[in-house]
Formats: C-alpha cells, sequence, structure tokens
C-alpha cells in the first residue's frame, strides 16, 4: 500500500472506493463481489501445500493398499445365443418374434446365467466345496465328508457362503449391439477361474438343452392325454351324425337341398307368369263383358268374324243397289235381304262365341294362377323343413370335421414332438473358451495410482476451498475495507529474524535477554534498520496520516486493536518514530495500564508515568521521558492502578491531552484493545483520531465489526485501519505488492554500508546512555 491513494482530499474523500461499497453493501443489503478465476487461483496458490499433502497421502495410501492386495485373475468365455422358438411344437404364434434375439430375451439368459442355480451346479460339478482354493481349509469338509454331527443349519449356511462368494466373482454382460455374452470369472487361481469359467458355459449349455428336452416331453405327454380324450369326443359326435341322418332320412342333404331350391324358384317364376296372365286376361274379360265386343283386338282379328263382316258388306251392297232399282218386293232383293239377315245372325252368334272363350281363357288362367299358389305355398314348406334339418345336420357335420382335424393335428404333434426330443441341439454356441491368464487383472498398480493423484487433487481443493471458507480472519487490505468500511492506510509486513553480522551486533546490544535465533519481532526497527521493509511500511502509514486531511493532520491520534496481541503498541512505538524523524515534536503516551509495554520497548523506567499523574502522585514533567530518537518522548503508564477506566474518563485526562496538543505537534496515545476493556472506547471522543491495528491472519472479521460499531457509537473519528503482521510473500497478497523478489534500497551495498555506520553510531550511543537491555513485546510473529 502506498499513500498515493490518499492524496484525494479530505478524510471524507479519501475512503477507497471498496469501503464505500461495504458500507453501502452492510447499510442496504446489496450482494457481496462474486468470486472470480483469479480469487480461486489465489486461493489454491495460498493452500498449495495442503493440496500438496493430500495428493501424497493419498498417492502413498493407495500405492501401499495396491501392493498389499492379492493378486486377481480374470478369465472370460465368450458366447452366441442365437435365436429359437419359444413354442416347443411350433405352434403358430401372433405374438411371436422375428428373426433375431429381443434385449429381453438376452436379459433373461443374463439373468440365469446369475442365478443361484447356476452356481450351486457349477459347485457341484467341480466339487469346489471340497477345494481349498476355492472354499478355504476351514469351510472345506473332511475327507470323510460332513459328519454327522453337523447339522442341517449349519450345511444350509455353508452352502448359502459357497454360493455368494462363487457369485461374487462372477460377471455376466451382453456386448453392445450384438447377441454375445462374456462370462469372466475372477480368482486369485488363475487356472481355477479359467476352469470355472468354461464349467459355467458347459453347465448352462447343458441346462439349456435339458430345459428344452423337458419342455417338449412335457408337452408330449399333455398331448397324449389330450389325444385320448379328443378321441373320445370324435367317436361321439361321428355317432351323433349318422343318427340324425337316419331319423331325418337326409341323404345327399346338399343335393336335395339344391333340387327343393331350384323347383321352388321356378314355381315362383310360372306364379309370376300366371299372375301377369290372369291380370291380361281379366282385363279382356271385363271389357268384353261391359262394352262393345267388337272393339277388342282378339274379336277383331278373329279370321270368321272377318270373313262375316265381308260378307255383310258385299250383301248390303248389293241389297241396296236392287233395292233402288227393282224396289223391295223384288224377289232378288228379297233374296238378299233373307241372306243379309243370316249373315247378320252368324255374325252376332260369332261375337258371342268371342266372349265366351275370352271370359273361358280368363278363368282358366285364374284357375292356374290359384293352383301355381297353392304349389308354391306348399313347396316352401318343404324347403323350411329342409333347412331345418340341414342346419342341424350341418352343426353334427361340423363338429365332427373338426374333431377329427383337431385329432389328427395333435396327433402329427406328439409324432414331431417325440422325434424332437430325441435330438441334443442347442441354440447357444461357445465363441471363445476361456484360458489360463498370465497376468493378473487386479490390482492395476498404475491405474490405482493414477486415480488416486487424481482423488488427492480434487480432495485437496476441496479441502483447501473448505478451510478458506471456515477461515474468518481478515488477511488483506481489501478484506478490512470490505468487512470494516475504513479505508486501510499502511501494511505492515511481517518480520523475520535479524540476518546478518551487522544486525545481529545491532541485536546483541538492544535485544540482550532474546536468545540468539529468536522469531520475536524488534520493536524500534523503524530506528535501527530505516531501510528494511518494515521501516519503509511504517513511512508509508506516517504519510497516509498526514495526508488524512485537507487543513491539518490529526494532532492527537489514539492507537488501538480488537483483541490483545495484534501488534497496535509496536505501531505506536515506530509510527511516533517516525514521525521524530521529521523533525516534529513527538510524545508517546502508554494508556494501556493494563498491561503496559511501551517502556520496556524503549528501555526506560516505568513506575512513574501516566496513572500517577491522574492520581496526582507526579507531576508531568517528572513523567516524560527522552528516548534515543531525537525529538520523541515517552510518558510510560506508571504503576497499574485499581480502575485505570474511571482515570482514563476523567476530565484531567481530557485537560492533559488538550495541553499535550499545544506543546506537541502530535500525541500518539497507546490504549487496551477495544473489546476487552471500555478503556479505548472512553479515549476515542478525546482525541482527534483513531488508529485501528488489526492482525493479518489472527484478528476475525466479527472482531473488526464489533470493534467499528463500538467506535462509531460514541461518534469516535476513526482514521482507518492498519494490517499488521501481513505476509507480503502470501499469495493473498499477489496483487499488491511484486512478492518475495522485491528487494528495498536498504538490501543494496550502498544500503549496507550506510546501516553498518548507523548500526555503530547505536553501539556508541547506547553504551553511553546504558540502555537496559529489552524484554519481549506483547506483539509476536505469527
Amino acid at each position: 500500500m502506498d499513500a498515493g491513494r490518499f492524496l484525494e482530499g479530505p478524510s471524507e474523500l479519501v475512503r477507497h472506493d471498496s469501503a464505500r461499497l461495504a458500507n453501502l453493501q452492510e447499510m442496504y443489503g446489496l450482494p457481496a463481489r462474486e468470486q472470480s478465476l483469479s480469487d480461486y487461483w489465489r486461493i489454491l496458490r495460498k493452500r498449495k501445500w495442503t493440496v500438496v499433502v493430500s495428493v501424497v497421502v493419498v498417492f502413498i495410501t493407495a500405492g501401499l493398499i495396491s501392493v498389499r492386495m492379492t493378486p486377481i485373475y480374470d478369465a472370460v468365455t465368450r458366447i452366441m445365443i442365437s435365436q429359437r422358438p419359444t413354442n416347443p411344437l411350433n405352434f403358430k404364434d401372433d405374438t411371436s418374434q422375428g428373426p433375431g434375439n429381443s434385449q429381453e430375451d438376452i436379459d433373461t439368459e443374463v439373468r440365469i446365467l446369475q442365478s443361484d442355480t447356476m452356481a450351486q451346479l457349477v459347485i457341484n460339478r467341480l466339487n469346489l466345496d471340497t477345494r481349498p482354493e476355492f472354499a478355504g481349509r476351514a469351510q472345506t469338509p473332511s475327507s470323510g465328508g460332513i459328519t454327522v454331527t453337523e447339522s442341517a443349519d449349519q450345511e444350509r449356511a455353508r452352502q448359502e457362503q459357497l454360493i455368494h462368494r462363487f457369485l461374487g466373482g462372477l460377471k455376466v454382460q451382453q456386448v453392445p449391439s450384438t447377441s454375445l455374452i462374456d462370462i469372466k470369472y475372477s480368482n486369485p487361481n488363475a487356472g481355477l477361474a479359467a476352469e470355472i469359467a468354461n464349467a459355467i458355459t458347459a453347465t448352462f449349455i447343458e441346462q439349456n438343452i435339458q430345459a428344452r428336452y423337458d419342455s417338449t416331453m412335457q408337452a408330449a405327454n399333455w398331448l397324449s392325454k389330450q389325444l385320448a380324450d379328443l378321441q373320445i369326443k370324435v367317436e361321439s359326435s361321428q355317432a351323433k351324425l349318422v343318427q340324425y341322418q337316419k331319423d331325418h332320412g337326409i341323404v345327399g342333404a346338399d343335393d336335395k337341398q339344391n333340387l327343393t331350391i331350384d323347383k321352388l324358384d321356378e314355381l315362383n317364376k310360372e306364379l309370376t307368369q300366371a299372375e301377369a296372365d290372369r291380370i291380361q286376361k281379366e282385363s279382356l274379360s271385363q271389357i268384353a263383358t261391359t262394352s262393345n265386343p267388337e272393339s277388342l283386338s282378339a274379336v277383331l282379328q278373329d279370321p270368321i268374324l272377318t270373313g262375316l263382316r265381308q260378307q255383310q258388306t258385299q250383301l248390303q251392297a248389293q241389297y241396296a243397289l236392287l233395292s233402288t232399282e227393282f224396289g223391295p218386293g223384288y224377289p232378288k232383293v228379297l233374296e238378299i235381304k233373307n241372306q243379309l239377315d243370316q249373315v247378320d245372325r252368324s255374325f252376332k252368334e260369332q261375337i258371342q262365341n268371342s266372349v265366351n272363350r275370352i271370359q273361358n281363357d280368363f278363368q282358366t288362367a285364374l284357375n292356374r294362377e290359384q293352383m301355381l299358389q297353392n304349389a308354391l305355398s306348399q313347396q316352401t314348406g318343404v324347403a323350411d323343413q329342409l333347412n331345418e334339418n340341414a342346419i342341424e345336420y350341418k352343426v353334427l357335420k361340423q363338429e365332427a370335421e373338426s374333431n377329427r382335424q383337431l385329432y389328427d393335428g395333435l396327433l402329427q404333434k406328439l409324432k414331431e414332438a417325440s422325434l424332437s426330443a430325441g435330438l441334443e441341439s442347442s441354440n447357444i454356441r461357445v465363441v471363445d473358451k476361456a484360458r489360463v491368464p498370465l497376468h493378473p487383472a487386479r490390482p492395476n498398480i498404475p491405474m490405482n495410482l493414477e486415480f488416486a493423484v487424481l482423488i488427492g487433487l480434487v480432495g485437496g481443493v476441496a479441502i483447501a476451498f473448505s478451510l478458506e471458507a471456515l477461515d474468518t480472519t481478515v488477511r488483506t487490505p481489501d478484506q478490512a475495507e470490505n468487512v470494516s468500511g475504513l479505508p486501510t492506510l499502511g501494511v505492515i509486513p511481517l518480520q523475520s529474524v535479524f540476518e546478518g553480522a551487522v544486525t545481529s551486533i545491532a541485536k546483541a546490544h538492544l535485544l540482550k535477554k532474546l536468545p540468539r535465533g529468536s522469531g520475536s519481532p524488534r520493536p524500534l526497527i523503524s530506528y535501527f534498520e530505516p531501510q528494511s521493509e518494515v521501516a519503509e511500511a511504517y513511512r508509508a502509514l506516517r504519510t497516509s496520516i498526514l495526508l488524512s486531511s485537507v487543513s491539518q493532520p490529526p494532532r492527537s491520534i489514539l492507537v488501538t486493536s480488537s483483541v490483545p496481541q495484534d501488534g497496535k503498541t509496536m505501531t505506536c512505538v515506530n509510527v511516533a518514530i517516525v514521525l521524530a524523524q521529521q523533525g516534529k515534536r513527538i510524545l508517546l503516551v502508554d494508556a494501556d495500564m493494563r498491561r503496559p509495554s511501551i517502556h520496556k520497548a524503549f528501555g526506560l523506567r516505568g513506575n512513574v508515568g501516566l496513572s500517577n499523574i491522574l492520581t496526582g502522585g507526579a507531576k508531568i514533567s517528572d513523567t516524560i521521558q527522552a528516548t534515543v530518537q531525537p525529538n520523541l518522548f515517552v510518558i510510560p503508564a506508571g504503576q497499574i492502578p485499581p480502575h485505570p477506566s474511571e482515570l482514563l474518563s476523567s476530565s484531567l485526562m481530557q485537560d492533559l491531552i488538550r495541553k499535550w496538543r499545544e506543546e506537541y505537534d502530535h500525541v500518539i496515545i497507546d490504549s487496551p484493545p477495544v473489546i476487552s476493556v471500555t478503556d479505548a472506547v472512553l479515549l476515542s471522543v478525546q482525541t482527534d483520531a483513531v488508529l485501528l491495528i488489526i492482525r493479518s491472519g489472527q484478528t476475525t472479521t466479527a472482531h473488526v465489526r464489533r470493534t467499528r460499531n463500538l467506535l462509531q457509537s460514541v461518534k469516535a473519528s476513526l482514521l482507518g485501519i492498519v494490517v499488521n503482521a501481513a505476509d507480503l510473500t502470501s499469495p493473498d497478497y499477489y496483487y499488491y505488492y511484486y512478492g518475495p523478489k522485491y528487494r528495498y534500497y536498504g538490501y543494496s551495498e550502498r544500503g549496507k554500508k550506510e546501516r553498518k555506520k548507523k548500526v555503530a553510531e547505536n553501539e556508541e550511543m547506547s553504551d553511553d546512555n546504558n540502555l537496559p537491555p529489552q524484554d519481549d513485546v506483547t506483539t509476536k510473529s505469527s
């Protein structure tokens, strides 16, 4: 973090964008920023050793298990199942399938191969229950067989165990899109695995043939019983048919029925013609009796009447001629008159004869119609009776013929079944026999190790993300800003032990009680190692504090933390040092009256201090002590009072802070943690600004929120957050700094020379001032 981000203006405007976003999210419940791929990659880099350990542990475990596993050999037999009719007698079935096997048939055969019955047959076939390589020594009976004392329950339990063990090594599966089935058996004994696989195939084929034979014989037995019953039915139906023919005199029923029907048709036609003839003649008879018969065509066409009419015409002509010439009394005229009268009488008689003949024809037609009607009625009755007899006759005849056909068909099927039972054929063919495997199929050590690496990698990644999800501590400035809503003013790197001969000399003078090689941090690092990475971070923090306000920087600053061990005291000391290095008068006040430590950091007297001033036991001038850093003065905490909170909240404390603000450029006050006691909250309203210290990877988000809420509840002026003990080599800070390869100027050759000179001056100063050795401070390295 640098100071450039805080050059925007007043303190209200220098909040970082992420801090403002955190406030809005918390205030209005807005969703948090979504994780990106870079965030996931950062987590994996951060937890890389977790992933590595997971992969190594799973890899080693899988390797040990694979090595200790018993080798298992797989023997495979491949068979082909062709189609065969499911009906042993080949009866016609509309639901029978076409060529090829259905998937249901293949699945059925697979289930049969995996059945307990098949397993028991193979066990008995190979005597596997007596072979130690299969049944084991504990399960193998003695040479004399099962003893008399062995109960039936124990024998059944042993058989169930053998079947379970047998099926445990069996795997049957269909080759996709074919009628082929692979029978695989696994066993530690390669020869036994091949023997069992071939035995399963042989037993399956034998059982298939036996099942077909039993099915055929069962069908043949059923046919035999059906034929006996059917023969009785045939004889009974034939006897009924013959008796019916005798009772009704039916001989050639079909021919007789045809003649009757033909005669009935002929009578029907004749009756129709007779009715038409009768109607015609009846009309002639009515005309003849009711009107002039001479108009009838039958009368007009009579040759006799035609001749008489001609004679009548001639005589009438002669009579008229002679009467005119000789008169009516002339003999010739009279003779012609007599002849004409005779012709007229003959004409009338002939007409009457024609009418009589027409009436006779009508009567004859009527009689013929009645006779045909009677004959038709009689013939219809004969046909009806014949039909009734024919129906019963046909039923009896059809029953007799049906029984005869069924009997003949079943007799033929019985002969075929007897022939088929003697043929040992099977629709199962062995494609490949099982051979003794040369190499074990399991364990497949390379595959197991590859799978272990994959499982370990997935498990390690899952553990890494789980640990990250369970980690509620604040590690980065962005996390601190998102949680607190405050800007991050500085990031203090995690300190390491002194390195090199030069720093060892300084350490020997200033930290004599610390064992050599100790990892404790150096409280005065900004003074003794000004070119170090940590000192540079404190100078960046100094810049952020000074530029936090446009008008003027805060004169009184309270430094506090959420919980102990966050490094607030060390931050106070070094911030005071870097401010004093600018030539300003700085007063460092230790207000932590519960665990004071500032006097230990500088090697000063701690028996008289702030508590003595507040209780009236000492004057201000008696408590102020100078330090090795010019312009930096310290007021220790003094003796630990019984009630520190009452002293710090007193009006005298407020007056002291106002007085110190006038006498010094900056007043830095170290206070106890906020959550532990109320001292820091009481002091926060008396100072110009509050600086909150959090320790990276140790302070939790709940502590930060609680501390912020407590300080904001009293309207304290929160300046910002300082992230202490940040591990810059961690992937969390990959996007903040250049990483471990970055070096400050102080680590160059020129910097080393200046550091040597500075350390020599410090050694002389420490010898002149007789500085006591320093004790360990409260802040420790993580």
